[in-house]
């Protein structure tokens, strides 16, 4: 017996598996349109790779609230120094 979840994975195996490999491009804004369009229409469709979308954008969030780290005072003024000194 197969149900709707087992017709999406026979045929959307391949789509999802392309859409999560793309998907961190996707986030980043770095894929063309075409990709673009093809990712947000298979997220449309497809309930687990849209919930998959939604965590990895609330994980990027969550990291970039608790990564902020500062560089030490001074550290920029030495390296362009040394970036004339070089030039």
């Amino acid at each position: 017996m197969t149900g709707a979840n087992d017709d999406h994975a026979a045929a959307g195996e391949t789509d999802c598996h392309a859409a999560l490999k793309d998907l961190q491009f996707f986030l980043d804004g770095e894929c063309g349109a075409a990709v673009q369009r093809l990712i947000i229409q298979h997220l449309h469709d497809c309930p687990p790779c849209e919930h998959r979308a939604d965590f990895e954008r609330e994980l990027r969030v969550f990291i970039a609230m608790k990564c902020k780290d500062v560089a030490p005072s001074g550290l920029l003024d030495r390296i362009r120094v040394m970036l004339q000194q070089i030039e």
